[in-house]
């Protein structure tokens, strides 16, 4: 059985590293600063780093996705909540990726969260799970983070043009911008790793890794998260990098400084933002201020966040069903 648990949290750290590592550096290809192998060698080497990183940094956010103070102990303890838990996540990340859609981990993780609690909880009622705690440090975060992240993304430009009109200011700042965009990605790579490792992570706890140093159980996350990037990424980069917006170089920097600042912080904060969201939400701030957004994109996009949740809820509570008539 424990085989069969971890080989399932291991299929959603794969479908994590194939939906996610690429978003990070989307806009060093997509602004023409790095090839796309470049691109995909940065995303991969920043997100193991992050990964083994995170068991110093993540504690507050894996805490949040530990189920507790989500559903009773008797659910927690039990075999059916820890695999229902992580096949809806994996299954609905899958999902999206073959579908070519970059949508969120941590909301995959919420909905399957409470999709296993409420079918395992006495009786299947909503009532018997309190999900004040995902909806505060999770559902709330996720709410606003692509908004802020669009609006700091179209300010900072804003202010950059300002800024910047002195031509001998900006030859300075024209020969920093690729070596920071380089570096600005690698952050939010890094900072994405270390943001959804310990998600990851708790749920593997749940399920019998308890007794195995948590930085055996983080690295080795990381390892198959950077492999499902290595081997999957293509089809999400695609859509991060040429679908969402046309950007230049410049663009891309503050897109990227917006995105890494907001993850970064969020992490220390233990509060469960999505790399997607605010990734996204800085491409689409860019896509505002040059005029090149893909409003059909953008709609396809934010439709399937919309059923993101729903969709993990459902899987999680159906496979949960199955599993505890099957005990």
């Amino acid at each position: 059985m424990e085989i069969l648990f971890f080989a399932v949290v291991a299929s959603l750290a794969f479908a994590n590293g194939a939906n996610d590592n690429f978003k990070g550096v989307a806009t060093l290809w997509g602004g023409g600063d790095l090839s796309y192998l470049q691109a995909w060698f940065v995303a991969n080497v920043a997100t193991l780093f992050g990964a083994v990183v995170a068991v110093y940094l993540g504690g507050e956010v894996a805490k949040t996705f530990s189920g507790k103070g989500v559903v009773g102990q008797d659910v927690l303890e039990s075999y059916a909540f820890a695999m229902a838990f992580a096949a809806g996540a994996a299954g609905t990340v899958f999902l999206a990726t073959i579908l070519r859609y970059p949508i969120s981990t941590t909301h995959s993780i919420l909905g399957s969260l409470a999709g296993a609690g409420v079918a395992l909880a006495a009786g299947g009622a909503m009532g018997e799970v309190n999900l004040q705690p995902l909806i505060n440090k999770g559902a709330v975060p996720l709410l606003m983070s692509p908004l802020m992240a669009a609006g700091l993304t179209y300010a900072l430009w804003k202010i950059g043009c300002v800024v910047f009109k002195s031509a001998d200011i900006k030859a300075r700042v024209e020969r920093l911008s690729k070596p920071l965009h380089i570096l600005s990605g690698s952050a939010v790579c890094f900072s994405r790793a270390v943001n959804d490792t310990p998600k990851i992570a708790s749920i593997a706890l749940l399920g019998g890794a308890a007794g195995v140093s948590h930085i055996t159980v983080y690295a080795s996350i990381g390892i198959v998260m950077t492999l499902g990037g290595v081997l999957f990424v293509r089809r999400i980069a695609e859509v991060m990098s040429q679908k969402i917006t046309k950007m230049s170089s410049n663009e891309g920097l503050t897109g990227n400084l917006v995105t890494a600042f907001l993850v970064i912080i969020a992490s220390k904060m233990g509060l469960a933002v999505s790399t997607t969201h605010v990734s996204v939400g800085a491409l689409f701030g860019i896509g505002l201020e040059n005029g090149n957004v893909d409003k059909r994109k953008m709609v396809e996009i934010v439709l399937s966040w919309v059923l993101t949740l729903p969709i993990a809820f459902g899987l999680a509570f159906t496979f949960a069903k199955i599993l505890s008539a099957m005990v």
